[in-house]
């Protein structure tokens, strides 16, 4: 929220703004008085709806003033946020960083690396889940998961590290482990808000024992596993046959209560994104911001300053002069007498 001192600040100063325009609209009246007849003809007044003109003139004087002060809290930002706004969901991303992500046999033809179709499918969810009140923990894993951000709203931060970044290099060469890795990931997430977290693996797959994983806390509301890479035809690394194990990912995925979804060639469908984009049931459908209203009021109130000599001198009076055409004037008809010589 903006400082309660430039709040105040605005009202104070449109406070005195509209005192000083109520003077001067006094001042006005009073030696204007006299001039009545000349202007508005044998009656001397103009239409009753003239009396409110000074009392609209005042008060849109004092929205002016009230609304530019607020702007200027904003530090002249035209996209400034509430930067305290209540965070209501959270995206949590697991990001496979192991060797066989850099294997060339993903998106259409197969020729795209694994690693560069996880960030796409990752830039196409941030994309569709681009609330202020969504903030993104991301963790890489290869042997464990590693945390890189926690409860972040910069998308560019999120995107440079799914962006080519090896990630790899930060663990010791071994086996990619997906059970120690969510484990450790749900421990990021339990002290977040109940129900408000989705969990986003994204991954080429890897084989998960039978027992040993740990289920979500109670924060994370959905899971929802995306594997990359071909799954009918793999690739010989490290002395086996590495692929996408969709087998293994949809496993995984039923034991988390989530959904697996192949985003090899397809993006993750919006209905698996349900609660993520959804907006929040727990604010009004309808909301204007500070900055907004400001705005709004700014336009109005400029808008009837602007406005108002013209309404004036088109409805305030029903008279009207007569204008004299210009062939009009009389010509002198007598001739100048001549003198006598």
């Amino acid at each position: 929220m903006m400082n309660q001192a430039i709040l105040i600040t605005a009202a104070w100063a449109a406070l005195a703004a509209g005192v000083f325009a109520a003077f001067g609209e006094w001042l006005h009246h009073r030696r204007t008085q006299k001039l009545g007849r000349l202007a508005f003809g044998p009656e001397a007044r103009p239409r009753a709806w003239t009396a409110a003109a000074p009392v609209l003139r005042a008060v849109a004087l004092a929205g002016v003033v009230w609304s530019l002060v607020v702007l200027l809290g904003f530090d002249g930002s035209s996209r400034m946020r509430e930067r305290n706004a209540a965070t209501t969901r959270h995206l949590m991303v697991l990001l496979d960083v192991s060797p066989s992500m850099d294997l060339q046999d993903a998106g259409e033809g197969g020729k795209q690396t694994r690693r560069d179709r996880a960030a796409a499918l990752l830039k196409s969810v941030m994309e569709r889940a681009s609330s202020d009140e969504i903030k993104i923990t991301m963790a890489c894993f290869y042997s464990d998961a590693m945390l890189l951000v926690k409860e972040c709203a910069d998308r560019e931060v999120i995107w440079n590290f799914a962006d080519n970044l090896p990630l790899h290099i930060a663990y010791r060469p071994g086996k990619t482990s997906l059970l120690k890795s969510l484990n450790t990931a749900a421990g990021y997430a339990k002290d977040l808000p109940r129900k408000s977290v989705t969990l986003l693996v994204l991954t080429d797959g890897d084989a998960v024992p039978d027992t040993g994983l740990q289920p979500m806390p109670s924060a994370v509301s959905d899971v929802l596993f995306v594997g990359v890479g071909n799954v009918a035809r793999g690739t010989f690394l490290d002395g086996h046959l590495s692929r996408q194990d969709s087998a293994s990912l949809s496993q995984v995925a039923r034991r988390l209560g989530g959904h697996y979804h192949d985003g090899n060639l397809k993006n993750v469908p919006g209905e698996l994104l349900r609660h993520l984009t959804a907006s929040d049931q727990r604010t009004d459908h309808f909301q204007v911001s500070l900055r907004t209203a400001a705005i709004i009021t700014l336009a109005l109130c400029a808008g009837l300053i602007c406005l108002l000599p013209v309404l004036l001198e088109s409805f305030g009076s029903a008279w009207r002069p007569l204008a004299i055409p210009d062939g009009a004037q009389q010509q002198p008809t007598s001739q100048p007498a001549e003198v006598p010589a």
